[in-house]
């Protein structure tokens, strides 16, 4: 689907939903789009960068946005496109980051109000702040999972953490590609067209630009600090197996001692008092005597412990 709006005088605002084949060739005849860069544009699992185009001075952003999913192996991020042209802004979105459009239509329609619509890149770099910010919602909220998780884990190990630990580590994994996407975008931007820009255009990309940083380092944090979590959790559990293991292994060992006895006197040889009235008790004796003193050597080589 394709819809404008007008930015100002001289420049549009195009925004591409899931383009048709006969969409995609108006956006080539029309919008000064090269095939290459549409290809780039719509492509769902584009890693965020920058691309130009210098023969048709189109310029293409691959920007990754934060979707909220509640499945634990879904991606929680999605690329869009932001193609800048000589005289347009071009937005491709799809089913996930369809949402973004409102966000732009707004920012538009703020933009007109203030009379601040003169130049598209006063459009884009607001636009990109929101979404950098966007990122800090979900990494506060899987820093403080991961503290209910560890203070529950103070009290009680349970298999039911390593589901949520593996929800928040696959969450961060994505984020943190993202992000780190993200930051190499904007310097590169920042680093190509820095010169061309206006000052408070700078400054703008300049606080995205921050913003996008600040999102990265707290998802670094929260990622090392909960692969260190959970690394010490399976530590936990490591620790509780092998302890448990060597009760079953001393308790094994101890309980073979009847079975032994047992079977000597059950034997068809001539052993000392098996044929007395009273053998059966001193077959016991003999197993009590060999329990405990097995008990005590355990007790002191420090084997409970």
């Amino acid at each position: 689907m394709l819809t404008t709006e007008q930015i100002n005088d001289h420049s549009k605002w195009i925004s591409i939903f899931e383009p048709l084949p006969h969409e995609r060739l108006d956006l080539i005849e029309k919008y000064e789009v090269t095939q290459e860069l549409l290809d780039y544009a719509i492509d769902p699992y584009e890693k965020a960068r920058v691309e130009i185009d210098p023969d048709a001075g189109v310029t293409l952003l691959i920007f990754d946005v934060y979707v909220p999913t509640h499945a634990v192996t879904a991606p929680q991020t999605a690329p869009i496109g932001i193609m800048l042209t000589a005289n347009n802004i071009i937005t491709f979105t799809n089913a996930k980051t369809n949402f973004v459009n409102g966000i732009i239509a707004n920012q538009l329609q703020l933009l007109k109000k203030h009379g601040e619509n003169d130049d598209k890149l006063n459009l884009v770099f607001p636009v990109l702040y929101r979404l950098s910010t966007d990122y800090f919602g979900p990494l506060r909220r899987a820093d403080q999972q991961r503290q209910e998780i560890q203070q529950n884990l103070q009290r009680r190990t349970g298999r039911q953490a390593i589901t949520q630990f593996m929800e928040i580590e696959t969450g961060l994994v994505y984020i943190l590609t993202s992000l780190k996407g993200n930051v190499s975008l904007l310097e590169e931007f920042k680093r190509r067209f820095g010169n061309h820009i206006t000052t408070k255009q700078y400054n703008d990309l300049d606080d995205v630009i921050v913003e996008a940083q600040q999102g990265l380092e707290m998802a670094q944090m929260t990622s090392d600090v909960s692969a260190r979590v959970s690394n010490a959790y399976s530590k936990v559990l490591d620790s509780d197996l092998n302890q448990t293991m060597k009760y079953l292994t001393i308790y094994s060992i101890v309980l073979s001692i009847p079975t032994i006895v047992s079977g000597f006197y059950g034997e068809n040889v001539k052993l000392p008092l098996a044929n007395g009235t009273y053998s059966w008790v001193f077959t016991i004796f003999i197993t009590i005597v060999l329990m405990l003193a097995c008990v005590i050597f355990l007790i002191n080589r420090h084997w409970w412990k």
